[in-house]
């Protein structure tokens, strides 16, 4: 009955730290409005440029520019929630090698959780915005696909979180890992804005295991084309897979950091 409860109270937790964060930025309104506004005129530009090489060519390797359209909407999506709700998780890395955890572990809610949430991107509220835009002027969903639509751009958002997560535990072994951390996560946004199709061979199995960019552009793309049960299965396993993981190393790594001065151990 306890765990239920925590269960059930955990979205509420997570909102009020997210309203609590988004309150934060705004006390410089006008930054805040600037940056977010700059977000979204980035990924427009973007857009138009793909945009405007499907016009040129219409059909590349099975892709139309209404597909282009979807992965960047679903990925910009699943970044912005991702980024605004679990915005402090890019400095996990950091937060580890300085000691910065201490702060964390007393607190009576998952250690992992409250260093994810306790900070808020406010540029990704500009991806939010942006992919909410394209999506319903440029594709005019029906009501269950724009549905469809907002619950993959949740896993998405779990993935991102979760896999930035993993590359940030890893400090808890390797020692500094922030260069690798951006690196990575960089390749993964970038590898999830392209026609997956493109790629062959070796590369597009990395890009379904090692780098995860399939789960965030392709079958998403593919469930929103045509659902299909046993596919969106396969979406919800993986989240809740990389999910399972990023929890595992980082409750592994935290035994390390309990269990002495890791600061001192790198020094």
């Amino acid at each position: 009955m306890k765990f239920l409860k925590l269960m059930a109270s955990t979205p509420r937790f997570i909102w009020t730290y997210l309203v609590a964060n988004v309150q934060a930025a705004m006390e410089y309104r006008a930054a805040f409005v600037v940056q977010v506004i700059s977000m979204a005129a980035n990924d427009m530009l973007w857009l138009f440029f793909w945009w405007s090489y499907f016009h040129q060519f219409p059909l590349v390797h099975g892709w139309q520019n209404t597909d282009i359209v979807v992965i960047w909407a679903v990925a910009a999506c699943g970044f912005g929630i991702g980024m605004s709700v679990f915005g402090n998780a890019p400095r996990l890395a950091a937060l580890i090698m300085n000691g910065g955890l201490d702060a964390y572990l007393g607190m009576p809610r998952n250690t992992l959780l409250h260093v994810c949430i306790s900070a808020t991107d406010a540029t990704a509220l500009g991806d939010v915005l942006f992919a909410l835009g394209a999506y319903l002027l440029l594709l005019h969903p029906g009501f269950w696909q724009f549905a469809l639509f907002l619950l993959l751009a949740l896993l998405v958002a779990l993935i991102f979180a979760a896999f930035i997560v993993i590359l940030g535990s890893l400090a808890f072994f390797l020692g500094n890992t922030e260069g690798l951390t951006q690196q990575m996560f960089g390749a993964l946004v970038n590898f999830s804005t392209y026609p997956m199709n493109i790629f062959t061979g070796i590369v597009r199995l990395v890009l379904f295991t090692v780098i995860p960019a399939g789960f965030i552009s392709f079958i998403p793309l593919q469930l929103l084309k045509q659902f299909a049960l046993p596919l969106f299965a396969i979406m919800l396993g993986f989240t809740a897979l990389i999910v399972a993981v990023a929890f595992g190393i980082f409750q592994l790594g935290l035994r390390r950091y309990e269990s002495g001065n890791l600061l001192g151990m790198q020094n």
